[in-house]
C-alpha cells in the first residue's frame, strides 16, 4: 500500500495537530447557565440522582472523542490518497502467448485431491491469474500459437473481455506456429509502456518454436518470461495409416498402420482397425520405448470404403492426448479404366494383351477423328496403316510408330529413321519398364526421338531415344517402332509392358489418390481426389465437424484447410460435374506433434526468462479508496447523527 497524495509525514503532522485541536476541546469544562428555582430541596435531590451516573458521563464522552479521532483519521488518510501497489506501479503491457499445440492436450501434474488436468488447462489457469493482477493502467492481449496464430482477445484493459477469450482457447491437433505468435506479440506490444510477453507452453517445440523463443529472449526492448506446465511425456501415437488395391488383384485390399511409442517406458497397447464400422483386424502390440511398428492387413474385401485405425489400452495414460490415438482411410470406389484403341484390326497381339486385364479396363475400339476420344482415361493409336489424326486428344496417348508418316502431329519430335534398331539401354526403375526387359528385342524399322527438357529417354538405341515420355497435364508415351515389325508382342514383356502401362495410368487417373495430410491450408488436385475440373469453378468442403467451406478451384486445384482429423467431403458446386462427391481421408502425419518432450532443458536458458508467480489482484477495480474512505467517514458521521439525537454520546 502506497499514498500517490501527501506523504505518510506529512499525513502524521496534520493528524497530530488536528487531533489534538480535538482533544483540547473535550478537556474544555462546560460551563452550566444558571437559574434561579424554588424548592430548593427537590433539586438537591434530583443533583443526587445524576451524580451517582457520573462515571457513565465520562464513558459517553470517551466514545465521542474517539469517534471523531476515527473520522480525523478517515479524512487525512483520504487526503493521503491510499492505493495499492497494482495502482501505484508504472503501466505494463503484457502479451500472453498461449502455446496451444497438440502436445499442450497432454497430462498435467494435479494436486492430491484433483482429477489430472490438461496442460492446457494448466496454462489457462497462468493467464488468468496474470489478468486478474492487472493494474488500473495495465493492458494486456492474448495470442493462441496454434497451427495457425489467433488472438483470444484483442489488447485491452477489461479483465472481463479477457478472461472470456482465455477461456475459448483449446489445443490444436498440430505443432504450433510459436514464431508467428511471437512476432504478432512482438508487434502488439513494443512501444507501449512496461511490454513484455508472456509465453505459456509445455516446451515440446519444434526447431523452428525453439529458434523464434530464443530471439524473443535476446529482444532487449520487450521482456520476455517463460512459464512452463510439463507433465507426463508417455504417449503411443498412430503415426501412418493407408489402404490400397493390390495392383495384381484389384478386388483385394490391404491396409498398413504405422504405431509408435514416444514415450520413456514400454507399453502395451492394442490396435483395432474397422472397415465401414466392422472390425477387420485387431492386434496386441508391445512397444518399448522410442520403438515403431507396421502391422499389415492382408486379403481385405474391396467392398470395403472407409477404414479407421484405433489404439486403446488399459492404462490409458500412457496413450497420451487422444488425438493420435485414430487414424482414418478411404479408398476410392473401384471403376474400370476407359481405354480407347485405334487399330487397323491387325495387331491380334495388342488386343489380347488389353483384354486380358478383364474387367479393370472397358476397352473401345474407336476412330482417330472420333470428337469423345479426350474422354477415355487412355488412347492408344496403333498407327500401322493408318496416320494419326491432325488434332490429338486431349487425354493420355500412348502410340506406336507415331512417325511412320513425315506429317504426323506427334508432339514429340523425330530425330531420324532407324534401320533395324539395336537396343542398348533402358530405365530399368521406372514404372513403365517393371519387369519389362528389351533386350534381344528384334526390330526391323523404327524411329528415334529429338527429346525437349523435362522427356524421359524410356529405352535407347545406341544412345538414341528410341521410346520416350512426356508428362505434363497428360502422359504422352511414344513407342518409336511398329510391333508388327518385330518379335516384340512375341515375348512375355509385351503384355507386361501395356499392364504397366494401363497402371501407370490409373495411378494419374482421378480418384486413385484420397488421402491428406493434417495442416494448413494446402492445394489439392481436383483430379487426383476423383473430380473432373472440367468447367468447376466451386468446391464445398465439409469436414468431420460439419462446417463446410466453400474453396475457389484454379487451374484444376483448390486448396483444404484441414485441421482436424477425420474423413472430409469434397462436392462439386458447378461445371458438368456438379453435385459429385468425393471423400479425403485427413490424419496427422507428424510425429513431431505427438512427442510430449519438453525441449527447454537442452536450450540453456538464462534465470530471468523464467517468469515468476502472477501479480496479487488489485482489492479495487475502479476508483481509488479514497472514495471508499470517504462514504466510510460520511457513514460513521450519520452514525454520530443518530446517537447524538438519541442522547447515546451527549
Amino acid at each position: 500500500m502506497s499514498f500517490s497524495g501527501w506523504s505518510l509525514s506529512q499525513l502524521g503532522v496534520l493528524f497530530a495537530v488536528c487531533g489534538g485541536a480535538i482533544t483540547v476541546l473535550y478537556l474544555l469544562r462546560m460551563r452550566r447557565r444558571k437559574v434561579v428555582v424554588p424548592f430548593a430541596a427537590l433539586w438537591e435531590r434530583v443533583t443526587r440522582d445524576s451524580e451517582s451516573r457520573k462515571i457513565w458521563r465520562r464513558l459517553r464522552r470517551l466514545l465521542s472523542w474517539l469517534v471523531q479521532l476515527v473520522l480525523l483519521a478517515m479524512i487525512v488518510a483520504a487526503i493521503g490518497d491510499p492505493r495499492t501497489n497494482a495502482w501505484v506501479r508504472d503501466p505494463m503491457t503484457v502479451a500472453i502467448v498461449v502455446d496451444a499445440s497438440a502436445s499442450m492436450a497432454g497430462p498435467s501434474p494435479a494436486a492430491d485431491d484433483e482429477e489430472p488436468s490438461r496442460r492446457i488447462e494448466a496454462a489457462k489457469a497462468r493467464a488468468a491469474a496474470q489478468v486478474r493482477g492487472l493494474g488500473p493502467s495495465d493492458r494486456a492481449v492474448v495470442i493462441v500459437a496454434a497451427e495457425e496464430v489467433s488472438v483470444a482477445s484483442p489488447l485491452s484493459g477489461d479483465i472481463s473481455a479477457l478472461l472470456a477469450g482465455i477461456e475459448t482457447i483449446e489445443p490444436s491437433h498440430g505443432e504450433a506456429n510459436l514464431g508467428g505468435a511471437l512476432t504478432l506479440a512482438g508487434h502488439a506490444v513494443r512501444g507501449n509502456p512496461g511490454a513484455q510477453v508472456l509465453i505459456l507452453t509445455d516446451g515440446a517445440l519444434n526447431v523452428a518454436g525453439a529458434d523464434a523463443l530464443r530471439r524473443c529472449l535476446d529482444d532487449d526492448a520487450i521482456r520476455c518470461e517463460i512459464d512452463t506446465h510439463t507433465g507426463s511425456a508417455d504417449n503411443i501415437a498412430i503415426t501412418a495409416f493407408a489402404a490400397r488395391r493390390y495392383p495384381e488383384a484389384r478386388d483385394k485390399l490391404e491396409v498398413l498402420a504405422e504405431v509408435q511409442n514416444l514415450g520413456d517406458s514400454a507399453a502395451t497397447v492394442t490396435l483395432d482397425v474397422t472397415a465401414d464400422g466392422v472390425s477387420v483386424g485387431r492386434r496386441p502390440l508391445t512397444l518399448a520405448p522410442g520403438e515403431t511398428r507396421r502391422e499389415v492387413l492382408s486379403d481385405l474385401d474391396a467392398a470395403r470404403s472407409r477404414f479407421e485405425a484405433r489404439l486403446s489400452a488399459e492404462d490409458a495414460a500412457m496413450l497420451g492426448p487422444d488425438f493420435d490415438d485414430v487414424a482414418f482411410a478411404v479408398v476410392p470406389p473401384l471403376s474400370p479404366l476407359r481405354v480407347a484403341l485405334i487399330s487397323d484390326g491387325s495387331n491380334l497381339f495388342l488386343d489380347a494383351a488389353l483384354l486380358n486385364l478383364g474387367d479393370h479396363v472397358q476397352l473401345d475400339a474407336a476412330e482417330g477423328t472420333d470428337p469423345d476420344l479426350a474422354e477415355y482415361n487412355l488412347v492408344i493409336f496403333d498407327v500401322g496403316n493408318n496416320p494419326l489424326p491432325a488434332t490429338l486428344p486431349q487425354t493420355h496417348l500412348a502410340v506406336f510408330d507415331p512417325w511412320r508418316f513425315e506429317d504426323s502431329p506427334f508432339p514429340i519430335a523425330k530425330a531420324k529413321d532407324v534401320g533395324r534398331p539395336f537396343l542398348t539401354e533402358q530405365a530399368r526403375k521406372h514404372p513403365l519398364l517393371e519387369f519389362v526387359v528389351f533386350k534381344d528385342v528384334n526390330i526391323g524399322r523404327g524411329t528415334t526421338f529429338a527429346l525437349q527438357p523435362g522427356d524421359d529417354a524410356l529405352v535407347r538405341s545406341l544412345g538414341d531415344p528410341i521410346v520416350a515420355l512426356r508428362e505434363d497435364e497428360h502422359i504422352t508415351l511414344g513407342i518409336g517402332f511398329d510391333p508388327r515389325q518385330s518379335d516384340f508382342p512375341m515375348r512375355i514383356a509385351f503384355p507386361l509392358f501395356i499392364d504397366n502401362l494401363v497402371r501407370y495410368v490409373e495411378q494419374r487417373t482421378p480418384g486413385f489418390v484420397a488421402s491428406a495430410p493434417l495442416g494448413l491450408s494446402q492445394a489439392l488436385g481436383l483430379a487426383d481426389l476423383g473430380l473432373s475440373p472440367e468447367g468447376m469453378s466451386r468446391v464445398e468442403v465439409r469436414g468431420p465437424q460439419g462446417e463446410p467451406q466453400t474453396r475457389p478451384v484454379e487451374r484444376g486445384r483448390f486448396r483444404m484447410r484441414a485441421l482436424v482429423p477425420g474423413i472430409y467431403t469434397v462436392s462439386a458446386l458447378d461445371g458438368p460435374a456438379a453435385g459429385a462427391q468425393v471423400e479425403v481421408a485427413v490424419n496427422q502425419a507428424n510425429s513431431g506433434a505427438s512427442d510430449l518432450h519438453s525441449v527447454l532443458g537442452e536450450m540453456d536458458l538464462p534465470a530471468e526468462a523464467t517468469a515468476g508467480s502472477a501479480p496479487d489482484p488489485a482489492p479495487l477495480t475502479e476508483g481509488p479508496l479514497w472514495t471508499a474512505l470517504m462514504l466510510a467517514a460520511a457513514a460513521l458521521i450519520a452514525l454520530e447523527w443518530a446517537t447524538y439525537h438519541r442522547r447515546v454520546t451527549v
